[in-house]
Parts: C-alpha cells; structure tokens; sequence
C-alpha cells in the first residue's frame, strides 16, 4: 500500500521525501524476505495456493509471534492446514490467540485427539480473515480495526469472526442467536451520533459563497450608450 500511494503521488507531481522512500522500501524488503522464507517453508504441506498466499501475506505477524514464542521457550508444532501453534507455560491472552498463522496457547492435548483437529481447524479459519485483510489496509487492519472493535460491541460467542470460524471447535458455548442488547445498542449510538455529526457539518457550512476572482461589470448610465 505505501508502494502504491507513492507511485500516485509521484504521478501527480509529488515527490516523496528521501524518509519516506527510505521506510517504505526498507518495509518492502522485510515483508518480502520474510514472506519469501515462510513460503518456501509452507510448501513442504498439500496446502494450495490460497494457503500458501495466507502464508506469505501473514509471514511478519507470524514471524513476530513464532520469536516471542521460542525466546519463551515454548514447544513449536506445525499443523497440518498450514499453521504453527507454539504451547507456552504463560504470557497467552484467554486459552489461546491466533497472530497471522501462529497459534500462541497454553493448551497441552495430544496431536491426534479430535478436539486438537478441530481447534486447529478454528484457528486456521482465523488466518483467512487476517490475510484478506492484510492484503488491503497492512498486518494491523484485522487485529486492530476489525477484530477489536467487533470484540467491544460483540464479546466472545457473539463476536462474528468468532461465529465464522465456529464456536463448538474453538471451543465457545453456542449462545441464542441475538447478539447482545449492549453490542446493538452501541451500534444504534454510534449511527446516530455520525448522522448528526454530517447533519452539523452540512448546515455550518452554509450556501456556496461566489468566488472572489468574479468580476461584475460596473452598471450602465444612459449617456453611456
């Protein structure tokens, strides 16, 4: 996305500044490395190529937390469906959180058990969303715009990305299918306090003024004829 906004820019007339220039291609190299190093090691799966996609575009939040989780020396175990999980003693959020295809939990099962394999399968449907969004707003748009803000008005079962990749495998009890009366009331609130702000802006604003640079000719005497 920097790429982009700076070839626009450059386009229309815009130089870049040797800073920014210097932060998006500096940006670029890491992803690119990174995401290069996990595709080479997601090929070694039956994965296709969404799930090698998932892979690349995840590759810097998987680094991230694939090191947080070995400097803590956590147990690493690689999935099936193109996912790592990284068993800790502590330092996890709840039983277990996703970071792009990185599962940090506390949860010691044993590989082959059923609810291991649908719990992977939760967390790797969690990736997707992350990916996806990855692709258009950068590594935090899922996490930080979507998930969290979602997470505040819908908590838990009721959170959507929740729902979408399955509460029975990732282990949630399946509430009514109503989403909390806080979560809608949050939502009708936000939605009136935008409409009034537009209603506010559009009335300060007041009828289009003429511009300055029209001239108005000076009106005509009768002996001017």
């Amino acid at each position: 996305m920097g790429l982009v906004l700076a070839i626009v820019g450059t386009l229309r007339g815009r130089a870049p500044s040797r800073l920014r220039r210097g932060v998006v291609t500096a940006g670029a190299a890491v992803q690119l490395a990174s995401g290069g190093a996990f595709a080479v090691a997601g090929s070694e799966g039956d994965g296709g190529l969404w799930e090698t996609t998932r892979v690349v575009v995840n590759a810097p939040v998987s680094g991230a937390a694939l090191l947080y989780g070995v400097g803590k020396g956590g147990e690493v175990r690689r999935g099936d469906n193109g996912t790592t999980a990284v068993v800790l003693d502590d330092g996890v959020v709840r039983a277990g959180t996703m970071f792009g295809t990185v599962f940090l939990t506390y949860q010691r099962m044993q590989v082959d058990s059923p609810r291991t394999q649908r719990l992977a399968e939760h967390e790797a449907r969690h990736a997707d969303p992350w990916a996806a969004f990855s692709l258009a707003g950068g590594p935090a748009a899922f996490p930080a715009l979507l998930y969290a803000l979602d997470e505040a008005f819908f908590f838990g079962a009721f959170n959507h990305f929740e729902r979408q990749a399955g509460l029975d495998d990732g282990g949630y009890d399946t509430p009514s299918d109503c989403p909390s009366i806080a979560g809608r009331l949050t939502l009708v609130s936000l939605g009136l306090v935008a409409g009034s702000t537009l209603v506010a802006r559009r009335r300060l604003r007041g009828p289009a003024s003429a511009p300055a640079d029209v001239r108005t000719s000076p009106a005509r005497r009768p002996d001017d004829w």
